[in-house]
């Protein structure tokens, strides 16, 4: 889906900055920012005549987005926030600092979102009273401040959304509206202006639900030279997790996963991989022994684009730009190899352990990662990790 957001020269809001934040949070969303210079014809804003009146000046272009949202101070005959008209959303902000003391740009996503959310909304459904839900209909528009504090559906309108999700492409947008209400909520319980919550936001990690109802999502990465370590994870992590009772303690059981459970398919494995597994997982266990493993390359280039597989979904644990990312944990062997001096492989091997060092010394400022020395202290560290990791940041 995409959108094409657009407002009166004078609306004040940091345009650029908003666009660009509501872009990088959403995967199936499309933003983009209308460059040019609005201004509304006087009068208060009617329905079609504004809009035509509008949708003229974007006619070149109109039919390369599914929606233009329009802000504008100005207000409607009716006094509505918003209608449509086409392709075309003209919101409406007259009278902002009499309703709430939260920001423009706050109101901004709010309306992004309400409107996003009627997309998935089939049977037309609104509140007739203010509940915070996203689905008020605000005839008292005070309830807007709550609603941006809250940005929520309420529980019966979630199960009927939930239920009523059936192509892919309302899940995905579902899944983007689960981001941008979690930011603005963030944001406006505390009177925070969501574009400097944004810009001070840490990079710890922050609650997330699991990504599947069946269990917390467990992939083992790791390179070649590990087959005991990852046999041993594969095989017994899951089983061990619930008879040491950490399943218990957590409240979670857990499924562990691997490349080698995908189906032989075309395309290029660390593409299928990164697609039908890693975004699918809440965790990421990478394990090195002695090697990093072989570069991953850009398919259509041939530029090499990651030092290695393993490395590659590691790293994407990292990415806090990347939306509803997998928790990384890794764990790296403490033993340097021992090579002979008449081993004919010795130069690769040292080749391997440096490019293997020098990754541990890239990565050692983005995470906590753990040195083992035998496989059955590895399986010990992993299944206590998961359970401290997931009583911390997957909700129940």
């Amino acid at each position: 889906m995409r959108i094409l957001l657009s407002f009166d020269e004078k609306f004040p809001v940091n345009k650029e900055k908003l666009t660009k934040l509501v872009q990088k949070e959403t995967k199936y969303v499309k933003f983009e920012l209308y460059n040019g210079i609005n201004i509304l014809s006087k009068g208060l804003i009617t329905k079609p005549e504004t809009f035509k009146d509008v949708l003229r000046k974007f006619e070149a272009i109109k039919n390369s987005y599914d929606h233009i949202f329009y802000f504008t101070l100005k207000q409607y005959v009716d006094n509505f926030f918003f209608h449509e008209y086409d392709s075309l959303v003209i919101m409406s902000f007259f009278g902002w600092e009499y309703l709430t003391d939260l920001p423009m740009s706050n109101g901004v996503l709010y309306f992004i979102i309400d409107y996003l959310a009627l997309e998935i909304n089939y049977t037309n459904f609104r509140h007739s009273k203010n509940t915070g839900c996203i689905f008020d209909f605000l005839g008292n528009k005070t309830g807007v401040d709550d609603g941006m504090r809250q940005a929520r559906f309420c529980s019966e309108c979630l199960k009927r959304i939930s239920d009523s999700l059936i192509s892919e492409e309302d899940r995905k947008l579902f899944d983007d509206l689960q981001v941008l209400m979690n930011l603005l909520s963030e944001a406006s319980r505390w009177n925070k202006n969501i574009l400097v919550a944004e810009s001070s936001k840490s990079n710890l990690l922050i609650k997330r639900r699991p990504k599947s109802n069946n269990g917390i999502q467990v992939v083992i990465a790791s390179p070649s030279d590990t087959d005991i370590e990852r046999s041993l994870l594969i095989n017994s992590l899951e089983v061990r997790f619930r008879r040491e009772n950490h399943e218990k303690h957590c409240g979670f059981r857990i499924i562990v996963n691997s490349w080698e459970d995908l189906a032989s398919q075309p395309g290029y494995p660390q593409d299928i991989i990164n697609e039908k597994i890693i975004d699918e997982s809440d965790f990421v266990v990478a394990v090195f022994k002695h090697k990093l493993g072989t570069p991953t390359k850009d398919i259509k280039s041939g530029i090499i684009r990651a030092i290695s597989g393993t490395a590659e979904e590691l790293l994407q644990t990292l990415d806090i730009n990347k939306n509803n990312h997998p928790i990384g944990m890794a764990y790296l062997f403490s033993k340097a190899p021992v090579v002979s001096l008449d081993n004919p492989d010795k130069e690769k091997i040292e080749t391997e352990w440096n490019r293997l060092s020098k990754f541990k010394e890239e990565i050692k400022e983005k995470m906590i990662y753990k040195p083992y020395t035998n496989e059955d202290e590895l399986i010990t560290m992993v299944l206590n990790d998961l359970e401290k990791n997931i009583q911390e940041y997957i909700i129940k």
